[in-house]
């Protein structure tokens, strides 16, 4: 189809469509489903001079992050799957359940799609550096990312949190509609813009238990200033109407003016009132008269009889009346009028004032919904109409009253809010008060509860949105990370005093040059943080210049493991000093990365001061404890500061010991001195405004000297600060150690509070698997009966929902030791200490169980939505109400609920619900599959991981397995969980119905038809991944355990692995370059290692014990002795003898004359033998360890044999009388006494074993392991039986095992796999060779037929026979049958043709000796016609392969050279005849090879040996001319060329320089006109640097408009072939990959990465999408193509021969072999002779004249 033509200079040459939201999730016409695993990046339009998109490499991991969907999609099929049936008597329900499910999951994945393309476009803006760099450079220097903890700090917690303000009895039926109805919808409108929605509504449940000690007025406006601080959007909102609602009396007044007043009260009754009640307290300062609590003067008032509590209530109101008489009058005489109102104001208005009047900008903040009760004002006092306007008391107080409330509504308010936010309503007044059954009133409360919805969210929409348009940075990830740790050290420093002899040595390090890291340490509860905090706070305050970055581990996700907190850190460092680059996530690269960004960025104008906090609250993984990430030197304008604990069991502190021995590094955090600890102290109560009685403060010294830690100091004070002076010495009480008083905090809440209100809540906080939001923890306590009954014992509130003042009074009560942080997306409450933890967990988590189940089913959102929870009261009966439960679907919106991901598993492990478990998570694919995409796999296995820890569940088991098996691909691609679940599972009937679940699924994916991966279940129990390049050595401690390895070249690291558990201990990263070998010695204690030049003797630690220079970059080495205690080097003929764990040499041995020793081999010891190879490798010696005694074993062999033996493998039997060896070419084992040194033993090898690799003996030496090509053999040496295969993916370069329970083997991977060998191997559940096709070798020529099915090719045919005897094998012209795996037609030859050309389905075109081109047809398997003349005689290589001829099948020609390689040859291919002979300039000795033709077939290019091209144009049959090195004025042009469809243009590659410096530019064919170069001018310098020093890229054409390149960087190019320029940049490989042929007319095109990354992506041609991918588990050298069908794809490797048939599912382009057409049917097979000639008619009238050229072999 012909493309439309560019319009714009940088758009495509296809018309781009735009994606909106809806559009997004709308049903597109094609059908098509999604596959998102990449990012494609379109250049802005024409005209604009924009920054480049790509800032360095694109990561990989971008592929997981960005997508594109493609429209609704069609449902796919599991084939293990099972389909539901449906009985005639629950057909329906069946049905109506399916429809359901299926609009749920519909809903789902429309939401996935959006998150996705969400995530997409924000990359792609992010990538595209010109629209957020000015925001950037403005952000950059923000005082929150330069670490200014000295400012103000911005909110950033995403809540939306309303105060709702009014009088109780007046609304009660509104608040009740509102928190029903309207705050349900409210809360998940937030939900789906990723915010929590929390209510404050302090009069809602309020009980006699709230009111006893007369806090509730400073609790309201205490949340008043939080709901200002933190909320997004609205603030406040009033139902102020008619009442303007209580007065209380205030808690503390100042002791001078309370005894001002006391003078002006006459009344000797209330003056004797007024002194009973309030006590004068000398500890606060100034001095103060406190009201006393209720219960104090009235015990009866908590009283659980009911008379005795009303009659203790009404004696108090008539007091409290009384008294506020009393100082209202008393106020007046002695402070006047004015003064004299804060005695009568009632609580609602110093509410309105405080949220409203006193407000900034309450116009976006702040709402009024005003009720008119028409006629109220004339109703008959009654105590109905008192509940909505105040008609009761005196006439001074109703006057008082009604001036205050007309003041409030008709000025004050109007005043400041505009009429938009104010709503009003007018009802009639009804003897019922508001009546719902009132037509009037029913239509007010649905209008006034719609209202609200819509201007709180109106609001919540506003405050968003200008939110997010403040800037790019602090509406981001990183902002919010670097602001919660400022806030927090913000708080931990505020009240700091003391430890000046600590901030003096930490001054004199900031201020002094210094290049290691200052350790602070000291034992827990030492003060370290705050310490750190202050230092914080001191840098920021004296240095103006200085980067401050600090983070308190474990306080936020993101600085609790090593990889996130090394991605904050330089992110965080790259912003502010401009760095654009990307960060890695590769943990590898990413410990470069911080240690570049480190000793790079800083500048002398701006320094760099780094503090960590807290380094043993780094999560173990990734072996952030052992710090190998840290740096071992610092630049000069770096400061790094640390603290942690000191024990050992925490790994930091005895790591820092090691990295940095200097002490004079440390500070020690010591015993504070007593003058400090006053001074705290003195500081602490002036904060407070207290101070204590001398007995107190003794009482406070003595607590600290028995327990003199900061924190047991801070524990004791908040305790001291609550004694008033006049409290009794038997109250004064403090503790001795810290979890007393942590104890005696939490007895003095539960008698507060109540014992189980507490105990629930504390427990619910500490059982969490990371705190609770207030929210969270409000639903939660929302469905705990017992807590609700409790707190219902003598009240019933209208709803049944925990009263919310009672959570707040116990939160502010908590306030100095619960800490907010953040996790999941949210801001949660949890314990700032872990004492706490500690503390709280021995406390309230006995019955855990009960906590978990509870957190579960919250998270599960079990009583959500409407669902009413059953319960029974404290009589016992039985009772459901709806408890209006937030819902908790996997996703709000775009947005994933990663709360439910993260923390629904973990309570369904804990509280032993296994089977909830498996329905609602682990069996569960959607919500396997969200939690992958929210979070990460190592995220998805952790809960897998814990729940085999509580249950041997098969199904989970399985998936685990699975899981773990397919880690390496998950984290390259989260969207192949599919294909890698349904490749590994579909034989797995146990989980049919897990599978089923994917029938649905709608987004795209590549998958073979022939299982390529392993299966669960079986041996293979991990595949590991964490080396960035192949392994190349492996050993195994003796307990069959720990493994350790080392790879190839640039991963320069030793990693340790727990081989049962699978998971990375940890990793020396930047130790072992170019590392050859290694082993575990000195009672694995010591790891030996082999680098080139030398040989390291080291700890695990990554402390380097000694060295051992070579002089070769490899030499022959072996541990020896019991224990491996020494080690044995091999150089030329002498073995040295080393102490494993000194170095040193102990002994010298000379060999016998004739033993040199090479630099590779084998070699292995047992207690008191080694053998060793020699050069040539067809002799080994024998040493005894004794005796020091060299024997030399020469090998025989017979004379049949044409290939020397090489020796591959050794062992030593543990009889220790015999050597077992292997030869090359032989699959024999070969037994040695070493008594005779004489063969008396020879086991015949298997079938097809043809070169065995390493030898490992069980302990017994009954059984022998080795490998062989893609597996690993047992062979009982006993029976002289093969006992089991394990078949890899890969080629087995390496096994160990110890215990002879767990065997790990490495391959031409950077995986390990860990095999568990005491498991049956069965066809079921070993890695199956599908694909193989039996009795072929390798394949040299092929291509496919018309038919997906079918395969032609030139084959070597398998003949065990010859190939025994070193004979080559014959060859044959063989049709594969795709579907059966076989050989259906072949024509065995007598000789391997030089060429096969696939012709059709039924014929091949091939060469033989005699040069003549003969036409074999595979139907007849004869040869039915040749062609005119002969071939040329030399074949030259080329880079296409051994390109000779090209078939035009279009035009039905066939283009080759002639005889002596100067001119063009056509041929008719019917007829055989020569069409033409085209002549070409003739240049000396020139000759043409490599040619190349269009699509179409109008324009062939040939390459010549003088390095120019000649061009033909077929139709004419002309020769168009010569393009050499003029015409592009360069010194050399490449072998490479490539043609758009038409052959109008051409690519080619042209040196300039002569410094191996290429790039590539186009050629107008037809035109004879040399075009513009193709560049990506916006490419960062260095890798621009990079990009042309390389090998020429990967180059395809895009049929007519355009070509597609691959670079070292990575990076997938797609250009416009017309203008030049770069329409796209792809990102998505690790590696550069390779890119298959395309045929004419393909909707799709392949990147094949085949170094370690083994992946295949797939494009769309038309949108740049990457629509699918595939990672295989070995590194296989396949070839890919298009099938003739354009919709699916073939692979071959050809040697072996293995194939497979791969469709793209979800696209419409799912091809079934099965229903292909049938071209061959039966198998047929014949010998042909191709000695036989098969002359033309007209070969003597051939008109290729060009005489044959010389002998020559022209290999450029």
């Amino acid at each position: 189809m012909k493309k439309t033509k560019t319009v714009g200079g940088a758009s495509s040459s296809r018309p781009a469509a735009k994606t909106t939201t809806n559009q997004t999730q709308a049903a597109k016409p094609n059908g098509r489903k999604e596959h998102v695993c990449t990012t494609s990046k379109p250049l802005p339009g024409a005209g604009v001079k924009q920054r480049p998109p790509l800032k360095s490499r694109i990561s990989f991991s971008q592929a997981n992050k960005t997508a594109k969907p493609l429209g609704a999609a069609s449902s796919i099929k599991s084939s293990a799957s099972s389909k539901v049936a449906t009985t005639p008597a629950s057909g329906n329900l069946v049905k109506t359940e399916k429809k359901n499910s299926n609009l749920e999951a519909d809903k789902l994945y429309a939401q996935i799609k959006q998150n996705l393309e969400v995530k997409k476009n924000a990359a792609r803006l992010q990538s595209m550096g010109f629209k957020g760099n000015f925001k950037q450079s403005e952000s950059s220097n923000h005082f929150v990312l330069l670490g200014d903890v000295t400012k103000p700090l911005p909110k950033t917690s995403k809540i939306v949190r309303l105060f709702t303000s009014s009088t109780f009895t007046d609304t009660m039926l509104e608040r009740n509609m509102l928190l029903e109805k309207t705050f349900p919808q409210i809360k998940l409108f937030c939900q789906t813009r990723g915010y929590e929605f929390q209510v404050v509504d302090m009069r809602w449940g309020v009980r006699d238990e709230s009111t006893d000690d007369h806090m509730g007025t400073e609790l309201c406006l205490k949340e008043l200033i939080q709901c200002r601080d933190i909320s997004t959007g609205p603030i406040f909102v009033t139902l102020l109407s008619h009442k303007y609602g209580y007065c209380a009396l205030p808690r503390e007044i100042q002791a001078t003016e309370f005894e001002k007043l006391l003078k002006s009260v006459k009344d000797k009754d209330k003056l004797a009132l007024l002194k009973k009640w309030f006590i004068k307290d000398d500890n606060s300062v100034p001095a103060m008269y406190v009201l006393q609590s209720i219960s104090t003067i009235f015990p009866e008032f908590l009283s659980s009889e009911a008379e005795k509590r009303l009659e203790a209530k009404k004696k108090w109101w008539e007091d409290n009346d009384a008294m506020q008489e009393a100082l209202y009058s008393a106020a007046k005489k002695a402070l006047g009028d004015t003064e004299a109102e804060k005695y009568v104001i009632s609580v609602t208005e110093k509410e309105v004032k405080q949220g409203l009047l006193d407000i900034k900008d309450a116009n976006k903040h702040c709402l009024w919904f005003q009720r008119t009760l028409r006629g109220i004002d004339k109703a008959e006092p009654s105590r109905l109409v008192s509940r909505y306007t105040e008609c009761l008391g005196s006439e001074e107080k109703l006057k008082k009253v009604k001036m205050l409330m007309s003041d409030l509504k008709e000025k004050k308010i109007p005043k400041v809010l505009p009429a938009e936010n104010i709503c009003t309503y007018a009802i009639d007044w009804t003897g019922k008060g508001i009546d719902p059954e009132n037509s009037q009133h029913k239509e007010y409360l649905e209008k006034m509860t719609t209202d609200f919805k819509m201007q709180v969210c109106r609001l919540i929409e506003k405050g968003i949105q200008e939110r997010e348009e403040e800037s790019v940075s602090t509406n981001n990830v990183l902002f919010e990370e670097c602001l919660q740790h400022l806030r927090f050290a913000h708080e931990k420093s505020k009240n700091f005093h003391g430890r000046e002899a600590v901030l003096k040595k930490t001054e004199a390090y900031l201020s002094k040059g210094n290049t290691l890291p200052l350790i602070i340490h000291g034992v827990s509860g030492s003060g370290k943080t705050s310490i750190m905090a202050k230092t914080a706070m001191m840098t920021a305050s004296k240095t103006s210049n200085a980067v401050v970055i600090i983070r308190f581990l474990g306080t936020t996700p993101r600085s609790s493991d090593i990889i996130s907190l090394l991605r904050s850190i330089c992110n965080q460092i790259k912003t502010v000093y401009g760095d654009t680059s990307v960060t890695s996530e590769d943990p590898k690269e990413l410990v470069e990365e911080f240690q570049r960004c480190l000793q790079e960025l800083p500048k002398p104008d701006k320094e760099l001061v780094l503090l960590l906090d807290s380094m043993d609250q780094l999560d173990p993984s990734h072996q952030g404890r052992q710090l190998g990430w840290m740096p071992a030197s610092l630049s000069e304008h770096v400061k790094f500061i640390v603290s942690t604990l000191e024990e050992e069991k925490y790994e930091c502190f005895p790591a820092l010991k090691f990295l940095y021995p200097d002490q004079s590094n440390y500070i020690a955090v010591e015993k504070l001195p007593e003058v400090d600890v006053k001074n705290i102290i003195g500081s602490w109560f002036k904060e407070k405004h207290r101070t204590l009685t001398d007995y107190q403060m003794d009482l406070l010294m003595r607590s600290f000297d028995q327990c003199p830690l900061p924190l047991n100091l801070k524990l004791s004070f908040d305790e001291a600060c609550r004694w008033t002076s006049f409290a009794a010495q038997d109250s004064t009480r403090l503790q001795t150690t810290i979890r007393a008083s942590i104890n005696r905090l939490f007895f003095r809440l539960e008698r507060q509070h109540g014992e189980l209100f507490v105990s629930r809540t504390l427990g619910y906080i500490t059982a969490a698997k990371s705190g609770l939001s207030e929210g969270e923890l409000e639903d939660i306590l929302a469905c705990d009966d017992d807590v609700l009954n409790d707190v219902y014992t003598y009240w019933t509130p209208p709803l049944r929902r925990l009263p919310p003042l009672l959570l707040l009074r116990l939160k502010a009560d908590l306030n100095e030791y619960i800490v907010e942080r953040g996790a999941d997306g949210m801001t949660v409450m949890y314990w700032y200490h872990r004492q706490f933890i500690q503390a709280a967990m021995d406390r309230y988590c006995e019955n855990a169980k009960i906590l978990h189940e509870a957190l579960a089913d919250f998270f599960s959102g079990k009583w959500s939505n409407g669902i009413k929870k059953p319960y029974k009261d404290k009589s016992g009966k039985a009772f459901e109400e709806d408890r209006l439960v937030a819902a908790q679907p996997l996703m709000f919106g775009s947005t994933f609920n990663v709360r439910k991901l993260n923390n629904l598993p973990y309570h369904r492990i804990k509280a032993d619900q296994i089977e909830a478990l498996k329905t609602e998570c682990l069996y569960n694919f959607k919500f396997i599959f969200c939690k992958l995409l929210a979070t990460s796999c190592s995220n998805v296995l952790s809960d897998f991981s814990l729940a085999s820890e509580k249950t041997n569940d098969k199904q989970i088991s399985i998936i685990r397995d699975t899981l773990q098996l397919s880690e390496h691909a998950l984290i390259f691609d989260k969207m192949l969980l599919v294909p890698q679940l349904l490749d590994r599972l579909s034989e797995e009937k146990s989980v049919a119905s897990f599978l089923s679940q994917m029938d649905d699924y709608p987004f795209s994916f590549l998958f073979p038809r022939h299982h390529m991966l392993a299966k669960p279940g079986g041996s293979l129990v991990f595949s590991l991944s964490g080396h960035t390049a192949d392994i190349i050595s492996v050993d195994m401690k003796q307990d069959g355990v720990t493994a350790v390895t080392c790879a190839k070249y640039p991963d320069n690291s030793i990693k340790f692995w727990d081989v049962k558990n699978g998971k990375l201990l940890k990793s020396i990263d930047s130790i072992a370059p170019r590392a050859v070998k290694m082993y575990f010695v000195c009672n694995d204690t010591i790891i030996l290692a082999h680098f080139h030049n030398k040989i390291v003797g080291l700890k695990e630690s990554g402390e380097i014990l000694y060295t051992i220079p070579i002089p070769r970059e490899r030499t022959l080495f072996c541990p020896v002795d019991k224990g491996r205690v020494a080690f044995l080097v091999f150089q030329d003929n002498t073995i040295e003898w080393y102490d494993a764990k000194t170095g040193k040499k102990t002994e010298t041995i000379i060999c016998p004359d004739g033993v040199r020793f090479g630099d590779t081999g084998v070699a292995v010891s047992s207690k008191t033998l080694v053998a060793a190879t020699v050069e040539p490798r067809e002799k080994f010696i024998v040493l005894d360890l004794i005796s020091k005694q060299v024997s030399l074993y020469d090998v025989p062999y017979p004379e049949e044999v044409i290939r020397r033996h090489i020796i591959k493998s050794l062992a030593i039997l543990p009889d220790e009388r015999h050597v077992i060896f292997s030869i090359r070419f032989d699959n024999d084992i070969r037994f040695l006494d070493v008594s005779t040194m004489k063969e008396d033993r020879i086991i015949k090898g298997s079938k097809g074993d043809f070169t065995l690799g390493q030898f490992v003996l069980s302990p017994d030496g009954t059984e022998l392991f080795y490998q062989v090509g893609q597996s690993v053999c047992t062979w009982n040496l006993k029976t002289e039986k093969l006992k089991m295969k394990y078949l890899h993916p890969c080629y087995v370069f390496g096994i160990a095992s110890t215990d002879w329970k767990t065997m790990v083997t490495i391959s031409n991977t950077p995986i390990l796999r860990v095999w568990d060998i005491t498991k049956k191997v069965t066809d079921k559940n070993k890695i199956k060779a599908t694909g193989a096709v039996r009795g072929l070798v390798r394949m040299y020529d092929y291509g496919p037929t018309s038919s997906p099915r079918y395969l032609l090719g030139l084959a070597q045919l398998y003949m065990l026979d010859r190939r025994k005897k070193g004979e080559e094998e014959d060859f044959g012209v063989v049709a594969v049958d795709l579907l059966i795996g076989e050989v259906c037609k072949k024509g065995q030859l007598n000789e391997k043709p030089r060429l096969l050309e696939v012709l059709n389905d039924k014929e091949v075109i091939i060469c033989s000796s005699d040069r003549k081109l003969r036409v074999f047809a595979l139907d007849k398997m004869e040869i039915t016609r040749s062609f005119q003349g002969k071939m040329f005689e030399h074949i030259p290589f080329t880079p296409y392969g051994y390109v000779e001829l090209v078939v035009l099948k279009e035009r039905g020609e066939l283009v080759t050279v002639t005889k002596g390689r100067k001119h063009f040859k056509i041929y008719d291919i019917k007829s055989g005849k020569t069409k033409a002979i085209v002549k070409c300039p003739s240049e000396g000795n020139c000759r043409l090879k490599g040619l190349k033709a269009c699509y179409d077939g109008s324009v062939v290019i040939a390459h010549s040996t003088a390095d120019k091209f000649f061009l033909l144009d077929t139709v004419n049959s002309k020769f168009l001319g010569v393009v050499g090195e003029d015409d592009f004025k360069c010194q050399r042009i490449f072998e490479y060329v490539h043609l758009i469809s038409s052959g109008n243009t051409a690519l080619f590659s042209v040196n300039s320089t002569g410094e191996n410096v290429w790039s590539m530019q186009l050629y107008r064919v037809r035109e004879g006109k040399v075009g513009v170069k193709l560049t990506d001018n916006g490419y960062p310098e260095s890798l621009q640097y990079e990009a042309r020093f390389l090998a020429v890229p990967n180059v395809r054409n895009l049929e007519d408009w355009g070509f597609v390149t691959s670079y070292l960087d990575n990076v997938i190019r797609v250009w416009d072939a017309t203008k030049g320029t770069i329409l796209h940049r792809l990102g998505g490989h690790a590696m550069p990959v390779t890119i298959p042929l395309m045929k004419k007319g393909s909707k799709y095109f392949v990147t094949h990465c085949r170094r370690q990354e083994n992946t295949l992506r797939v494009w769309d041609i038309k949108t740049m999408d990457c629509v699918a991918a595939y990672k295989m588990e070995g590194n296989e050298n396949m070839v890919f193509e298009d099938c003739e069908d354009l919709k699916s794809f073939f692979s071959i490797r050809t040697d072996p021969v293995h194939y497979n048939h791969w469709s793209l599912k979800g696209l419409g382009c799912d091809t079934d072999l099965q229903s292909m057409p049938v071209i061959y049917t039966g198998k047929q097979h014949s010998e042909v002779d191709l000695s036989v000639p098969t002359p033309h008619p007209d070969d003597a009238m051939d008109p290729d004249d060009d005489p044959d050229e010389e002998d020559e072999f022209d290999e450029d």
